[in-house]
């Protein structure tokens, strides 16, 4: 039996948090430290997209696709950079070499186990939707010497790995092939602490598909165990669904209040056990020009919201599914901040760091 529907959307926006009707939603600016990363040339790769953190030893790091110009085209490759402080950072390091440089990989996060980083990543079979892409790993000890490519799953995933409270692994993506024709978000758990194996896939209940596109999903857990997960589509608003055993069964998404784009989104919990979500919440579809964190004290009503970036921006190079804007959020909080990193444009790469007493809001 899957778990019963819930009668009412598992967290919801407070009334009056995103006023479309004002400037900038009437948010303030969150203060913070902002890094690049990584900027596009001329001469060089021109796309970068799907920013993921990890910590491992005393280094943050940080991986994303890096494309000849294009979203998702032959060539493209993962690189990945550390740093000992947040501020300072390596230069850029090329971790795939996909069909010899002419496959297509996807950055989908590292993962930290028993003193070994493990970098994931999303090989395509030429398309994303390809029956044959799949999540694919190498590991490495020393971060910087890696093992040859495993193939772990199906599916095409742009996070990697994520604990819950018990230990078990969660790891959310997209169906690919057939499988596509009836279903879409690709939902797996595993017992293993390492993530390389024993992936199982969850159960979910689908309604109408057609709201649903990349669902790329993202998922916070409660203080009482209860895991909720929202979904990108095309409502203009988050889906919301929730697990009470671990996520082996899901709710039926329900549609909630919450203001999104039609992006990836960033969602977890600061050390108090407060929860963020950081998206792209205007109104309208695919405008990603504000980045914005928005708070939750109990995971249900988010009521304390703030701009990460909203600075003008405008691509330099004009590239297949390009867009202008603060894109594809991913967060962890490590030494006293919140580390979010997010693209520009597509084209270049960024981090801002706030302070975790300025997301009090006090």
């Amino acid at each position: 039996m899957l778990a019963a529907d819930p009668e009412v959307p598992s967290f919801h926006a407070a009334s009056g948090l995103f006023n479309s009707a004002k400037n900038n939603l009437g948010l303030r600016r969150i203060r913070g430290k902002h890094v690049m990363l990584y900027r596009a040339e001329p001469n060089g790769y021109k796309f970068c997209h799907h920013p993921n953190f990890a910590v491992f030893g005393d280094k943050l790091y940080l991986m994303w696709s890096n494309g000849l110009v294009n979203e998702d085209f032959p060539g493209q490759r993962i690189l990945y950079c550390n740093s000992s402080d947040g501020a300072k950072w390596t230069k850029p390091i090329q971790l795939t070499d996909h069909k010899q440089g002419k496959g297509i990989c996807v950055a989908a996060g590292f993962h930290v186990s028993d003193g070994t980083i493990i970098a994931f990543y999303t090989a395509t079979g030429g398309t994303n939707f390809h029956p044959d892409t799949a999540l694919t790993a190498r590991t490495s000890l020393d971060g910087t010497s890696w093992s040859e490519p495993q193939r772990i799953t199906d599916g095409f995933f742009i996070e990697g790995p994520r604990r819950l409270a018990n230990g078990r692994l969660l790891v959310c993506g997209e169906h690919v092939g057939e499988k596509r024709k009836s279903n879409r978000m690709r939902l797996l758990y595993t017992e293993q602490a390492d993530g390389l194996s024993g992936w199982k896939e969850a159960r979910i209940k689908l309604g109408d598909l057609k709201v649903f596109g990349y669902t790329e999903p993202n998922w916070f857990q409660r203080d009482d165990g209860r895991v909720v997960m929202a979904f990108r589509n095309y409502s203009g608003h988050l889906f919301s669904s929730t697990s009470t055993d671990h996520g082996d069964e899901w709710t039926a998404p329900v549609e909630t209040n919450f203001p999104d784009t039609t992006a990836r989104f960033c969602m977890g919990r600061l050390p108090d056990g407060t929860i963020y979500l950081i998206n792209n919440s205007l109104p309208k579809q695919f405008d990603r020009s504000l980045l914005t964190i928005a708070i939750s004290k109990d995971g249900k009503t988010f009521d304390l919201a703030f701009i990460v970036r909203g600075e003008p921006t405008k691509m330099r190079y004009q590239g297949k599914s390009k867009l202008d804007g603060w894109q594809y959020p991913h967060a962890i909080v490590w030494k006293g901040c919140l580390h979010v990193a997010y693209s520009i444009n597509k084209e270049d790469v960024g981090l801002t760091r706030i302070d975790l007493d300025d997301l009090r809001g006090d």
